[in-house]
């Protein structure tokens, strides 16, 4: 006889809501850091290279440090670490706004992305405590929209703090909002019940099992999520530049359709979540695999296309790309939580972070070598395809998922 289902606490609500702002709040810190770049350029005098470099330094930093991190997160758990992130993450954009020369500027935007590190771990181990099995992926999709949204506010924001009190201003107030935000965040948070809590220990056995194992398990799916992680990321940052070079859009054109493939990868990650909670009853590999092969398939289609090609056809195609290769991340990060349990939540996807930036850190600039030698586009989204079906591949055969006990 079936028991029957726990009562769920409807506070978890709150709790997502407050996980979702924290990655908004961070993330407009972040995306900062671009979107000011017209205006502190010149000030600063730097070379296009030198402002590339500055979001580079943030990004490898979070990277890296994510496994250590994710570490520190299982330990001193969700308010410490989101609230030490949030503050460190602050402080460093106040003193990146106070910058005199791009050594002082690239050094606290590195500063920057350790403090940030602490994000997806913490809400992560935050997810996996308050929701249950058969909403779990639904959660992390609708969490990591923060991280586009954090964009928009970003991008709406800053440049009109600009006219007010100036680059500098902007970004400061950018770092003021994150050091705020930590004690919100610290004095809002409540740690969920513990019968709940204890709700997904068992459904991995994850707690028995000596962590070296955990980790083995672990490296499968994060090396086929690193090969997605390569697509989502070439996708995002060569689509402007297909379609100016390759379809003929003009350059205000171009941009303004990545905004179309941004918009598809909100409604995937919320989306895909639902779908596998929901039709496929918490099973996350099933749909992982479901992502990477329509992704393979539509990366061939791009391929494909001329510019005699109808824009109905089109524009569709990068949506649904953005759907799908930008929107797997939650159905993701829920498999490794559940894979690694409760006390190794934070280090697992930390282990996950770091291998995927790695490859992705590798494979977006060898995809632009493929097109400068090959002078095609076509060809270069080929290859990709077919590194996506390799993943694919890895994913099907490589990966066990835990067994579900609810």
């Amino acid at each position: 006889m079936s028991q029957p289902s726990p009562a769920r606490d409807s506070f978890r609500w709150i709790i997502l809501a407050l996980i979702t702002l924290s990655h908004i709040i961070g993330a407009a810190a972040q995306y900062g850091i671009n979107t000011l770049a017209p205006f502190y350029q010149e000030e600063l005098g730097l070379s296009r290279a030198q402002v590339g470099l500055f979001f580079s330094a943030f990004y490898l930093a979070m990277a890296g440090a994510s496994f250590g991190a994710g570490w520190l997160a299982d330990r001193w758990g969700v308010r410490n670490t989101t609230l030490q992130g949030h503050f460190f993450v602050g402080i460093c954009i106040i003193t990146a706004a106070a910058a005199p020369s791009f050594a002082w500027a690239f050094a606290s935007f590195f500063l920057a992305g350790l403090g940030y590190s602490f994000f997806n771990p913490a809400s992560t181990i935050g997810v996996m405590a308050w929701f249950h099995r058969d909403e779990r992926a639904t959660a992390m999709g609708t969490k990591q929209t923060g991280v586009p949204g954090g964009g928009v506010l970003a991008a709406v924001l800053a440049p009109s703090l600009v006219l007010i009190i100036g680059w500098r201003g902007a970004l400061a107030a950018l770092g003021v909002i994150n050091v705020l935000f930590a004690f919100v965040f610290a004095s809002s948070w409540r740690e969920a019940p513990q019968d709940l809590d204890d709700s997904f220990e068992p459904e991995s056995a994850a707690s028995a099992e000596p962590a070296a194992r955990i980790y083995r398990a672990l490296l499968p799916v994060s090396v086929a999520t690193a090969i997605y992680l390569v697509g989502q990321m070439v996708l995002i940052t060569y689509v402007p530049l297909y379609l100016k070079d390759a379809m003929g859009f003009s350059a205000y054109w171009s941009s303004q359709a990545l905004a179309l493939t941004q918009g598809g990868a909100v409604i995937g990650r919320v989306g895909w979540g639902v779908v596998s909670d929901r039709l496929f009853g918490g099973r996350r590999k099933v749909v992982l695999l479901l992502i990477g092969s329509l992704s393979a398939l539509l990366v061939t289609a791009l391929s494909f296309l001329s510019r005699e090609s109808s824009y109905y056809l089109l524009l569709p195609i990068l949506f649904l790309a953005g759907v799908c290769l930008v929107g797997y991340q939650g159905v993701s990060y829920a498999l490794i939580g559940e894979i690694a349990g409760k006390a190794r939540t934070g280090a697992g996807l930390g282990m996950m972070i770091t291998i995927n930036a790695a490859c992705a850190t590798l494979g977006t600039p060898l995809f632009g070598y493929i097109v400068d030698r090959s002078g095609s586009y076509p060809v270069g989204g080929r290859v990709v395809a077919a590194t996506l079906t390799v993943g694919i591949l890895g994913l099907a055969t490589l990966i066990r998922e835990p067994r579900r006990t609810r």
